[in-house]
């Protein structure tokens, strides 16, 4: 069941200050609207194929979501990447770019201690920097940029919700968006919030 209701209370409309979407190549943010951001693991190692990595990532989407207080209207956890449509807490000063750069960091660090902790030699060494950036750091999990699209209207925004939700059918990994555990479409869909909160009241009227 695709999000697409109209929303005839327009209690959605605070999301957005713009018409239509575009991409945001030069990080040109703009407080008040919703991110479609898509971010991959570094060689598009399968590594959120094992519960426990995955865990890692649900545990920091929700500290970050109370940390920066944005709303996350949809995620979906793939074995290489991960996509989220957030939506900022314009009172907050840090802008996505700040955000992901944060997450990224920090869930880099603790995905890297599993795998040593697991010995997984082959993921470690697919991420082990030749020339490392910094001191202590010598692993890179993520790729360095991520992609970002602003989303200016609600019904791009819900364009992005099922697109996201839609991407482990497209994949073959299961029948229905819903019946992926680690995918926003069981909130929406089922009303169920147990693996991860999603703000689904924003697009559903």
């Amino acid at each position: 069941m695709p999000v697409g209701s109209p929303d005839p209370t327009g209690r959605a409309g605070f999301l957005f200050n713009q018409k239509g979407s575009m991409p945001l190549r030069k990080r040109k943010f703009v407080k008040g609207n919703a991110y479609f951001i898509t971010t991959s693991v570094n060689n598009f190692m399968k590594i959120f194929k094992e519960k426990r990595y995955i865990n890692i990532l649900l545990e920091n989407i929700n500290f970050y979501r109370d940390k920066y207080g944005f709303l996350l209207l949809a995620s979906v956890i793939m074995p290489d990447h991960l996509h989220m449509l957030i939506h900022p807490n314009p009172d907050q000063p840090e802008d996505i770019s700040s955000i992901l750069e944060d997450f990224k960091k920090f869930t880099s660090r603790q995905l890297r201690r599993q795998m040593e902790e697991d010995k997984r030699t082959k993921w470690l060494e697919s991420f082990r920097l030749k020339t490392p950036k910094k001191r202590n750091w010598r692993y890179q999990v993520w790729q360095e940029r991520f992609d970002d699209l602003g989303i200016y209207s609600l019904t791009a925004a819900r364009t992005k919700v099922n697109y996201i939700h839609s991407n482990p059918v497209r994949k073959g990994m299961v029948g229905k968006p819903e019946d992926y555990l680690y995918s926003g479409a069981r909130n929406y869909i089922l009303n169920n919030h147990t693996v991860i909160r999603v703000d689904t009241d924003f697009l559903i009227p």
